[in-house]
């Protein structure tokens, strides 16, 4: 670790993978948490001081590279074509992360296809860029998640998904819930953030900001300025949109009897949802008061996406469908959930019909594993059930096709066993240890579902006095973790058969 804490670019390039990570992390996190406590206190010329201080510290200009050849886009280069493999590049690449002289580059633009068939721009910086938005982002996320919503889960660390689900069923699941909700989506909300506003109410450096909102982008060999919105593809975009929607609870319960008119905002990034007690609350105060928000920050809600409608008619957010029925909330995955699901199965048995058995098996199981439990917090048993079914007589159309001279009593002793009066497909492989082990279907109606606990609303991971908390709830979750893949292990899904 000396050669690191040197911060010369001389340091041993083979010392990169050796460095105590640990500690460069807990060395940024407390410079973080003062920067929160300053926010907290008003004291906004301390926090221009520390986050002038954080985005010139080696281990922070350490943790942004570390992020940038973290992530998934490492592989993907921007309009230089460059990307960074070796030591030695990640040493120069902290080493040359320096505000003097610094000069963003024009974005790469490219294209992606969206769920309704449309396509979303996308755009990609070139590395050091992204390691200089990296660096900044931990200056910006304390002052973030201290001033963010209490109801907000997009895009925010230590939340998901379904915390914003959990939230939906506490405010909707009582009999004296809210019967009305407004399911609102902002239109093009990271293409059109006004630039101004970013500029005038971000608390970064404006040189450094305005570099990155002006960059432009370059698409089939040709420049184009930007005028407006935010990359999406940029590090700190999600942290600049989160910020500029960041309000809107206070806007909608301010000055309001929020218990007796039964307002609830719950927001996942520019997706939000807002309870009333009547459909004219929602329609003449509410939706009014949004639409003021969103102006100065030139934003509009996308008319095909808003809905008002009562809670028995039911509503989609975040990939599940929220809908009472005789006074008891029912939350379970969407149907448009669901179909996708079922076409990424189809295109997964037609591509993986030269595959081994064995191969498709595991990559099977590792989809089924993560579908699973990514939608088991919800009512999902009996879906889980007839998935099971379909997956079941896919398996047997595959083997099949790919044994056409065999006959269906042959595949069945081949590939089928039955254990514990369950008929469940599968192979013996080789484990770890040398011996022979059964790996056989996953069956997702095994997964006990699990209600999600949410998490507190004020809590803040940059705040000293939660820290006890999140470490609290992240051992309570690892020891979830831990005795469901025990208990799956027991089941005859998971259950190891050693012959021999």
């Amino acid at each position: 670790m000396t050669a690191c804490m040197a911060g010369a670019p001389s340091a041993n390039q083979q010392n990169w993978n050796q460095v105590n990570w640990s500690l460069v992390q807990c060395l940024v996190d407390r410079l973080q948490m003062r920067i929160a406590e300053a926010v907290r206190q008003g004291r906004w010329h301390k926090v221009k001081a520390l986050q002038y201080l954080l985005s010139r510290s080696f281990y922070a200009r350490m943790l942004a590279v570390k992020r940038i050849i973290s992530n998934k886009g490492k592989r993907t280069p921007g309009i230089d074509g460059v990307i960074w493999k070796t030591h030695q590049q990640f040493w120069c690449a902290v080493s040359q992360l320096k505000i003097r002289g610094y000069k963003a580059h024009p974005l790469r633009r490219c294209w992606i296809p969206k769920s309704n068939g449309k396509l979303r721009p996308l755009g990609i910086p070139i590395m050091h860029d992204r390691a200089m938005q990296a660096l900044y982002a931990l200056t910006l996320k304390p002052v973030a998640e201290t001033l963010g919503d209490k109801h907000s889960y997009g895009f925010r660390e230590k939340r998901s998904v379904h915390d914003a689900i959990k939230q939906c069923f506490i405010a909707l699941a009582t009999r004296r819930a809210a019967p009305w909700v407004l399911d609102a989506d902002i239109k093009a909300c990271f293409d059109r953030i006004s630039h101004d506003w970013l500029l005038e109410h971000i608390p970064l450096p404006k040189k450094v900001l305005k570099q990155w909102l002006k960059s432009g982008y370059m698409e089939q060999s040709k420049y184009y300025d930007s005028h407006e919105g935010t990359p999406q593809g940029g590090i700190i975009s999600p942290i600049l949109a989160n910020m500029a929607l960041d309000g809107l609870e206070n806007v909608v319960i301010k000055g309001r009897n929020k218990k007796r008119r039964k307002l609830n905002v719950i927001r996942y990034a520019d997706d939000f949802v807002i309870t009333g007690a009547t459909e004219g609350i929602l329609r003449d105060e509410i939706l009014p008061a949004v639409k003021d928000f969103l102006q100065p920050r030139g934003l509009t809600l996308s008319e095909e996406k808003t809905h008002l409608r009562p809670i028995e008619e039911g509503f989609d957010f975040l990939g599940f469908t929220l809908r009472k029925f005789k006074g008891k909330l029912i939350i379970s995955p969407s149907q448009k959930k669901v179909t996708q699901f079922r076409k990424m199965l189809k295109i997964f048995f037609k591509e993986s019909q030269k595959l081994p058995f064995e191969a498709m098996l595991r990559k099977l199981n590792s989809k089924l594993r993560g579908w699973a439990f990514s939608n088991r917090q919800v009512v999902a048993k009996r879906l889980f059930s007839t998935l099971d079914n379909e997956i079941y007589y896919c398996v047997c159309r595959w083997l099949r096709h790919c044994h056409r001279s065999k006959a269906n009593a042959w595949i069945k002793h081949r590939y089928r066993s039955r254990i514990e009066g369950r008929s469940n497909f599968g192979t013996f492989v080789i484990n770890k240890q040398g011996k022979r082990q059964w790996l056989g279907l996953f069956r997702m109606a095994d997964v006990p579902i699990r209600y999600h606990v949410k998490v507190r609303g004020e809590a803040n991971p940059y705040d000293s006095a939660d820290r006890e908390y999140f470490k609290d709830r992240a051992e309570k979750q690892r020891r979830t973790r831990n005795y469901d893949r025990l208990f799956l292990a027991s089941t005859t899904l998971e259950r190891t058969l050693i012959r021999g």
